[in-house]
């Protein structure tokens, strides 16, 4: 359980974290190449990488306050969620004639995808479903 708990944290934090930002300064995301022509895409990042971002964390901060209810539900949630990004990012790649390149520094939108798959999205999806692993052994009862 306790990975399930660090993982919800670090979740947490991240999300939360990040979305907040997106929700004030949602041109902040020009770091990863994302062009806002007309205002409808500023409200599609304030919706979808804000508002939603800081629900999505506020869910698994709440699993951490309620984990008796909470934990398994949510740490299956963020297992979906992070392997959708995954699997979404490297057909994307793929389809797009993208890169699993990355630049280290600042200007390189091209690495923004590479960079999320490798460091955020394919790690927290395997400790994730490990973590969910873990709570169902953690779950199951002793044989008397």
């Amino acid at each position: 359980m306790r990975l399930g708990k660090i993982m919800l944290a670090v979740t947490a934090l991240v999300w939360i974290g990040y979305g907040a930002w997106l929700f004030v300064d949602p041109k902040g995301l020009s770091y990863a190449g994302f062009g806002f022509p007309h205002w409808s895409v500023t409200v599609e990042v304030v919706a979808m990488y804000g508002a939603f971002e800081v629900a999505l964390g506020g869910f698994a901060l709440l699993a951490l306050l309620r984990p008796a209810e909470l934990m398994r539900p949510a740490l299956l949630l963020w297992a979906l969620l992070y392997s959708a990004l995954v699997l979404g990012r490297v057909y994307g790649i793929l389809a797009w004639d993208g890169s699993f390149a990355m630049s280290f520094g600042g200007g390189h939108p091209e690495s923004y995808n590479a960079g999320a798959l490798f460091f955020l999205e394919l790690p927290s999806a395997v400790l994730f479903w490990l973590a969910l692993r873990r709570s169902r052994a953690d779950a199951a009862p002793s044989p008397a």
